[in-house]
């Protein structure tokens, strides 16, 4: 019989191998905001933004104490959580269900290209849904009182997937009432705690910040109001062809799934609606769901399984950068006489390079200086006329940027 611990311990020792072979890269402007942040905590002057992700921050902090490197202490903490995941969604799903489709969960979430994505990144989703699977862990061995910490832990790394923790809270109360009351204290004592330590740096002008973040939010850049993407196009992307098996499990409600069919139902609804397209991230809470409920219907169907680990195998092989496509701009662009037009990663850039960098977004002036001045122009958009250089990126999700001299 195979040791699927052993495979287990094993495959993960090899897939952080894999991604430590990696340098710490920032994907966007937020990764240089989280490093801003494990440095000088103040939401104010966006290190990080709204609203703060304290769980990121101080467990960042922690790991700089030995560190002193803030961009490696986030790059571990973000990397070892999305490492650690596959394996803890085995512990859960070998105690939700049994051992053979904890180990096929496991095969299909660390081999998926989405896993490279929240490992590399530098972001918060990787420890939002590490401490989020840890806690509905916790509960399936009856351990309440921890797994509302870890809820709250969760929470306050990435506080956009609240509609996950209130589908949880749900279910406890309609069919785990005795157990409610544990879970929900300890995870509302926790997120005090982190409560306190964001308003003894800030106050009430949390809330003020609050306030302009959430409207900005919904009414500006959020939901992608100047994206040409939308989540269709996500979902009949060709590397999500494995989930077709999904349509057998419509004939096969598993009641140990009744948790995360109501999460992934209501994360679904939320993503469509509140969601920016623009980031395909996003989407990776109802991967990891879906990788749960076709472990049903590949339990016995072994054939099939290795087809699709050797699919995800080749899909993540196919990546060949090792840094993202913003710093490999910093490293080529030479001429600090130049001025740097951008529609994405402002912060990175002047970080990085001397010049100065000016926003796309404010379209006539990014004009008027491009007429005016010699100019790199960096865009995420095809440019319509030649010559043009091409930055690929590392992962899926990770947008090609091209530059224009």
């Amino acid at each position: 019989m195979i040791n699927t611990r052993l495979l287990v311990c094993l495959s993960t020792f090899a897939y952080a191998l894999l991604i430590f072979s990696y340098p710490p890269s920032f994907y966007n402007d937020d990764s240089l905001f989280f490093v801003n942040g494990i440095l000088n905590f103040s939401v104010l002057d966006f290190s990080p933004h709204f609203p703060g992700y304290p769980t990121l921050v101080i467990l960042g902090k922690f790991i700089n104490l030995f560190l002193d490197d803030a961009k490696n202490s986030l790059f571990i903490l973000t990397a070892s959580c999305a490492i650690l995941l596959p394996a803890i969604l085995y512990l859960y799903v070998k105690k939700l269900k049994d051992e053979n489709s904890a180990f096929i969960v496991f095969i299909l979430s660390i081999s998926s290209v989405y896993l490279l994505n929240i490992s590399l990144s530098m972001l918060s989703e990787s420890v939002g849904l590490f401490f989020l699977f840890l806690s509905l862990y916790t509960l399936e061995i009856k351990k309440y009182k921890i797994s509302g910490v870890l809820l709250a832990f969760s929470f306050f790394a990435r506080p956009s997937y609240i509609v996950l923790f209130l589908a949880e809270f749900i279910y406890l109360a309609l069919f785990k009432k005795e157990v409610l009351k544990s879970v929900f204290v300890s995870f509302l004592a926790t997120s005090l705690l982190f409560l306190v330590f964001i308003f003894a740096s800030h106050g009430m002008l949390y809330i003020y910040e609050a306030k302009r973040f959430i409207t900005g939010h919904f009414s500006i850049w959020g939901i992608g109001q100047n994206t040409q993407k939308n989540w269709f196009m996500h979902f009949f992307n060709f590397v999500n062809i494995p989930f077709i098996f999904l349509f057998f499990c419509f004939y096969k409600y598993e009641k140990n799934f009744t948790l995360l069919y109501m999460m992934f139902c209501a994360y679904f609804v939320w993503l469509i609606n509140a969601q920016n397209p623009d980031n395909l991230r996003h989407f990776i809470p109802l991967v990891l769901f879906a990788n749960i409920f076709l472990s049903s219907v590949l339990v016995r169907k072994k054939v099939i399984l290795t087809i699709i680990f050797c699919f995800n195998i080749f899909v993540v092989h196919s990546y060949k950068e090792k840094i993202s496509p913003i710093d490999q701009i910093i490293r080529y662009i030479k001429d600090e006489n130049k001025i740097v037009i951008s529609n994405r990663s402002i912060e990175i850039l002047k970080n990085g390079l001397k010049n100065r960098v000016f926003d796309n977004y404010y379209t006539h002036t990014a004009q008027y200086y491009r007429q005016n001045q010699k100019s790199y122009l960096i865009t995420t958009r095809k440019p319509k006329t030649k010559p043009y250089k091409i930055f690929y990126g590392r992962f899926l999700g990770e947008h090609t940027f091209y530059l224009v001299n």
